[in-house]
Formats: structure tokens, sequence, C-alpha cells
């Protein structure tokens, strides 16, 4: 059997499709928001979520600073909207959240901002920055988490809403569709 080499630019996306989520962040009246499909839950006693973001993004210099960040949980109907966070600094643009039709309001438990428009919000204190290449590993403590009523893990009306990215500019989303294997 022949292999295919994938470089090291593109080996990333052997894991993907992933979940895209929004990690938000504010410091001294400065706010900025990111799509970031690098994450995920490390640890659920305490509740603990690690994000890779690059160094060079403003969002990644505010958690740094600020010691805190959202994560929120975006409908892929709004994924003109999660995309065009990504393609747009907060270094250049300060209202990009609002340029990209999204609205903010302060944590409950954080200074950050979390998205209104979210299905679920993590709210979360900066616990380790760990360094990993071209990116950081974010590593936070979730203070407090919260989602909308309609909002159930294993409804699969959910299972359509939640947006994948597959790589660059592409996006996909899970079948709505359970399978369940054996027992609970």
């Amino acid at each position: 059997m022949g292999w295919k080499k994938i470089s090291f630019r593109e080996w990333p996306y052997i894991l993907h499709p992933r979940p895209v989520v929004i990690i938000a962040s504010e410091y001294n009246g400065k706010v900025s928001a990111m799509p970031a499909s690098w994450t995920m839950p490390v640890s659920r006693e305490s509740p603990v979520i690690a994000v890779a973001i690059s160094k060079k993004r403003f969002t990644y210099e505010l958690i740094i600073k600020s010691h805190e960040f959202s994560v929120n949980i975006l409908s892929r109907d709004l994924l003109g909207k999660i995309h065009y966070l990504g393609c747009v600094s907060g270094r250049d643009e300060p209202d990009k959240i609002a340029k990209a039709g999204l609205t903010i309001t302060k944590g409950r438990k954080i200074n950050s901002p979390i998205v209104l428009e979210s299905l679920a919000v993590a709210e979360c204190t900066l616990w380790k920055n760990i360094e990993a290449g071209d990116h950081n590993i974010v590593v936070g403590r979730v203070a407090e988490a919260y989602a909308k009523p309609e909002f159930d893990i294993f409804s699969e009306k959910i299972f359509e809403k939640t947006p994948l990215h597959v790589g660059r500019n592409v996006y996909t989303y899970p079948i709505s569709k359970k399978i369940i294997v054996g027992e609970n």
C-alpha cells in the first residue's frame, strides 16, 4: 500500500474536522475574539480546557495580560461571522466583533466578554501558558459554564448546528443522526 506525504504545514488537518469555537478576551478596554478549532477539554474535576493559539494573535495577547477568556460555541448559521473574526485582527479593527454582526456582554464570573449569540459558553481563568512551537497551549480553569435552554449535547438538532472546521476557509457540520454503541 502506498502512502502520500503530507507537509508539516498541512499535517494538523489529518485531525480535522473539529468543532470551531470563538475565544474572546478583554484587557484594559481592548476586546478581541477569534475562532479556534484546536480546543479540547482536559479535566472534569476541576474543569479545565486547553486551546492552542498562535502567539501572534491579538486575542492571545489579551488573554496573557488579563488572565481570562471565554469559549463561545456558535451555530453554523453564523459561519460567515465566525470566519470574519479569524480574518481580521483586533489590533487593526477594534470593533471587529460588532462589525462581524455579533453582540458581546461581560461574563458572569470574568470581565472578558461572552458572545450573546452563543449556544453555550465556558468562562475561563488562565491557569497555564505552555510554549508549544508556533502556538502556545493556553490552559484555562472553567469558572462557569452555561447554555441556551435548547442546547442538549445529545439532541440531534444540536448536532446539525455545530460547525466543524475542515481547514482554511472550509467548514462542515455533523450528520443529525445518533449512533449509539454498546451500553452506557
